[in-house]
């Protein structure tokens, strides 16, 4: 019963995913389709595990990830030698956060920084267990290590740390997109806007800024009204379309608007920016 009461919380959490992306994106699961298999990693495991190891040694610098694998070790040998203790090892499950970067560069998705910021603080929290492991007389010294060395690795105030710089790679097109904004704010007339959650979903939160809500767009999550759009073309479901040209190889609409001539026909090309186009119902 204990361990079905813990294992509840991953559960409700697994659960809520699903939840979450069949309301977005119309798919309990989306396991392809949201990227271009680009990564030299594509069916390498050990080439994936290094990219992962990097990702972490990037945002933390081995001064978190070294101690990390001895107070593994601690707490492993722990759990063998006291009964007492060994639910200490449930910390160790944390390193099982590996698991999802690892297979996405198996299956050739684009390196990200971002991807190993869990893996940090897994590393953090068995330090921190290991420390606790340790004789009384040595866990200030070793905690007080343990922090020095961190921070004279990896700044908490660097503004140009790794995963910042990645946050920032669409700043430009943020700039880019003004343009559309600019139109949509000016000229929408309450219609729907046609945009896919999957590549856009970002850019529908910039436009909450200037007034526009979820359901003012077309998008996967709508389910059968999206799928028969994008089958039949967007003309008598939105009067707006907003497509992703660039990045990703461009996103679902501008692979079924390349697939067919048709599909946008209706349709007048009123702005662009940013890498996204704009189209307009023409009367």
């Amino acid at each position: 019963m204990a361990v079905a009461r813990l294992a509840s919380y991953p559960a409700i959490a697994v659960i809520l995913f699903l939840l979450n992306s069949r309301w977005t994106v119309g798919a309990w699961f989306v396991s392809s389709g949201f990227f271009v298999a680009e990564n030299e990693s594509l069916g390498q495991p050990l080439l994936a595990w290094e990219q992962v190891r990097e990702g972490v040694y990037r945002l933390s610098g081995s001064a978190v990830v070294w101690p990390a694998y001895a107070a593994a070790v601690l707490v492993v040998w722990t759990f063998a030698r006291s009964r007492a203790r060994a639910s200490l090892a449930l910390v160790l499950a944390l390193a099982a956060a590996a698991a999802l970067p690892w297979y996405a560069y198996i299956e050739g998705h684009p390196f990200r920084i971002r991807y190993g910021v869990p893996l940090v603080v897994a590393c953090a929290a068995i330090v921190g267990t290991g420390i606790g492991l340790l004789p009384r007389r040595l866990r200030a010294f070793a905690a007080a290590l343990s922090v020095a060395g961190a921070l004279w690795q990896v700044s908490p105030l660097d503004r140009s740390a790794a995963v910042i710089a990645e946050s920032q790679r669409d700043a430009q097109n943020l700039v880019g997109r003004r343009a559309v904004t600019e139109y949509l704010r000016s000229y929408h007339d309450g219609r729907p806007i046609m945009m896919s959650m999957g590549s856009l979903a970002h850019y529908m939160h910039d436009l909450s800024r200037e007034g526009f809500a979820v359901h003012d767009f077309l998008h996967e999550g709508n389910g059968e009204v999206w799928t028969a759009a994008m089958q039949y073309g967007p003309r008598g479901f939105v009067t707006w379309v907003a497509i992703e040209e660039r990045a990703e190889g461009g996103d679902a609409v501008y692979q079924r608007a390349q697939q067919s001539i048709d599909f946008l026909r209706g349709f007048e090309r009123v702005a662009e920016g940013g890498g996204v186009a704009l189209f307009r119902a023409t009367p």
